[in-house]
């Protein structure tokens, strides 16, 4: 594998939350690496909290959600499954699955939460892609 070509696809349920965090996270810190994220369902737009928390952090989420049929799985070199429900129906190919709470809907230190479990978890992936 061209280290310099590795895609990580970032997966949950609607895209417009963890994975959207995830992307900017790991597309942040990542030197070599590109993120980008799907929901298992289409939605329409990006959760305003979402996009707040993120550019109080000093990133920006991506415009719009899109839906895990709106990608070619096998373009990835690894998938991140960042829920319980994403879980079931991705394929085997390298998939790391980390639980994260879904914090919509929930007050503003869910959102604070799931954001510091993703950028602590995000920092040991690339430490670990580049080691």
């Amino acid at each position: 594998m061209d280290v310099d070509q590795m895609k990580v696809l970032f997966v949950c349920v609607k895209n417009t939350a963890r994975s959207v965090m995830a992307e900017a996270i790991f597309n942040s810190l990542a030197k070599k690496w590109k993120a980008e994220s799907a929901g298992l369902q289409k939605a329409e737009k990006i959760d305003s909290k979402v996009m707040q928390i993120l550019e109080k952090n000093g990133l920006k989420a991506k415009e719009k959600p899109r839906s895990i049929e709106e990608v070619k799985l096998d373009e990835y070199d690894l998938i991140v499954a960042v829920c319980d429900e994403s879980c079931l129906i991705l394929p085997s190919k390298r998939v790391l699955r980390w639980q994260i709470e879904d914090p919509v809907g929930k007050g503003d230190q869910a959102y604070e939460k799931a954001f510091k479990e993703l950028e602590e978890r995000i920092k040991k992936l690339i430490k670990e892609l580049e080691g």
